[in-house]
């Protein structure tokens, strides 16, 4: 397999710790093992007593039927726990594509929804986002246009990394009738699912709501977990998880006992962990609607309805790719340029962690000075 360097992960690997504010993180606040711990009664104790013997490869049953209670549909048995996103994603591609299969991708994407298909030999159809009047979208029609006889696959991400579109349920219902008319699985990114800043904004998971659905959760993102790297696949479909699950034996096997625990205490507390995540993203979105109100000059942006990023359009003559190198150089800010998703002349932000205030405070004193004098 020959695959592209992973342009977002190296990027974050190069700076993500070198840097002393970011305003791009995508994931939520993240707590300790006490302060999750704390959360149950009991389960301080229980997690003392551990086992750490090899887990279920399909994770156990207590944690699969924590993770059932998040569908409305989808049992445990129709759930395969991995490790992060990053594992379900590529093992479904390698287990149910082929070479010469065509596949279309929402995009901007997660790079991998993308070039783990290519890999194989896939052909890649983009469905590109339009923006109107600074607001994303995604035209219908052009899905219907893509569709081939050879298509397997439509790759989707909702709310949508890294613009925070998010399909209403109408939409949502209207890409499933697409799919269905032509026999074609609907593999959907859900990481951020569960943080809908209006209750009117949730829809159901792909997997509940078509049978050719597949849809990929993680405790990364909206629960502010990553350090468990808990995640899991999906479907109603026997065949396309079983593809998977004997994949899987070739590269994690089963998960940590220890993650898996601690996972379910955290699914089983879910509504308070959501609860404080939402509220730090509320605080958070006040803040930058005060910033671009302000600099509506050099910045425009779309306030999303669900997740905890979005993407802003840079008004000026500006390569961001250096932009956000002289931001991380002058003032230690980390932004994620949109030439990272070969969409340039945007730079991502994200608002689910407490340091937001500081890192845009520091990030205005850029704009201030040096493109204030500018306008």
């Amino acid at each position: 397999m020959k695959i592209a360097p992973f342009k977002l992960e190296r990027y974050y690997t190069l700076h993500e710790f070198s840097s002393e504010y970011s305003l791009c993180n995508s994931d939520c606040e993240a707590m300790t093992i006490q302060e999750l711990l704390a959360l149950e009664v009991g389960a301080a104790e229980r997690f003392q007593n551990q086992w750490l013997g090899y887990t279920e490869s399909k994770g156990s049953p207590l944690l699969r039927n924590d993770i059932g209670s998040i569908y409305n549909i989808i049992t445990p048995d129709d759930l395969l726990v991995c490790t992060g996103a990053q594992e379900p994603i590529f093992l479904f591609a390698q287990a149910n594509l082929k070479a010469d299969d065509h596949v279309i991708v929402q995009t901007p994407c997660y790079q991998s929804v993308q070039s783990v298909p290519e890999s194989i030999g896939c052909t890649v159809s983009k469905w590109e986002v339009v923006y109107k009047d600074d607001r994303p979208s995604f035209d219908l029609s052009q899905l219907s246009d893509l569709i081939t006889d050879k298509t397997k696959v439509i790759f989707l991400n909702t709310p949508h990394n890294p613009t925070g579109f998010h399909f209403s349920k109408e939409q949502q219902m209207e890409v499933i009738t697409i799919a269905r008319k032509n026999n074609i699985i609907i593999f959907c990114d859900e990481v951020y699912r569960e943080l809908e800043h209006s209750p009117a904004y949730a829809i159901p998971a792909f997997a509940d709501a078509y049978e050719l659905g597949v849809s990929i959760g993680v405790l990364s993102k909206s629960y502010g977990l990553p350090g468990l790297r808990i995640g899991w696949v999906a479907s109603k479909n026997k065949e396309i998880l079983e593809k998977i699950a004997i994949l899987k034996e070739y590269t994690t096997i089963c998960n940590s006992a220890p993650s898996e625990f601690l996972a379910g205490v955290a699914l089983r507390n879910r509504a308070t962990i959501l609860a404080r995540n939402l509220h730090i993203v509320k605080q958070n979105l006040r803040l930058f609607d005060i910033f671009f109100e302000k600099y509506t000059e050099l910045f425009s942006w779309w306030r999303p309805q669900a997740g905890p990023i979005a993407f802003v359009q840079m008004k000026f003559d500006t390569n961001d790719m250096l932009f956000a190198e002289r931001t991380l150089r002058e003032k230690k800010v980390l932004l994620l340029p949109g030439g990272i998703y070969e969409f340039p002349g945007y730079f991502r932000i994200g608002f689910g962690r407490t340091g937001i205030p500081k890192a845009l405070a520091k990030f205005e004193e850029f704009v201030v000075e040096n493109l204030i004098p500018k306008i």
